[in-house]
């Protein structure tokens, strides 16, 4: 859950970085997080409410007051969510620019 979490979150991040934000480390910047991703179109407003479920259930794994255990349908939709975020923030990312490679000796 942690890892389905943490793609999600640095897809989002790599996005606001390149858009010259940042995120601060502090309380609620996981939560800031997911806004930005409704804020910038890579998730429409249920999967914001997903990804903000996504980001309770990972508290309340990392973080337990009791045992917490997804469902295989939960984690399904949580993995298909995070597939989409990460399409979405990679469709958002500039094309690379990769040289040319260098001439080959002749030999």
């Amino acid at each position: 859950m942690s890892n389905f979490h943490e793609a999600a979150r640095l897809s989002v991040t790599a996005i606001a970085t390149l858009n010259g934000y940042r995120f601060r480390n502090a309380p609620g910047a996981h939560e800031a997080v997911v806004d930005y991703a409704l804020a910038i179109g890579i998730v429409d407003t249920k999967g914001h409410a997903q990804l903000d479920q996504l980001r309770q259930l990972r508290h309340d794994i990392n973080y337990p007051a009791d045992l917490v255990e997804p469902s295989r349908r939960e984690l399904d939709v949580i993995a298909s969510l995070v597939t989409s975020v990460i399409g979405s923030a990679s469709e958002k990312l500039p094309a690379p620019r990769i040289p040319p490679p260098p001439d080959q000796p002749r030999r």
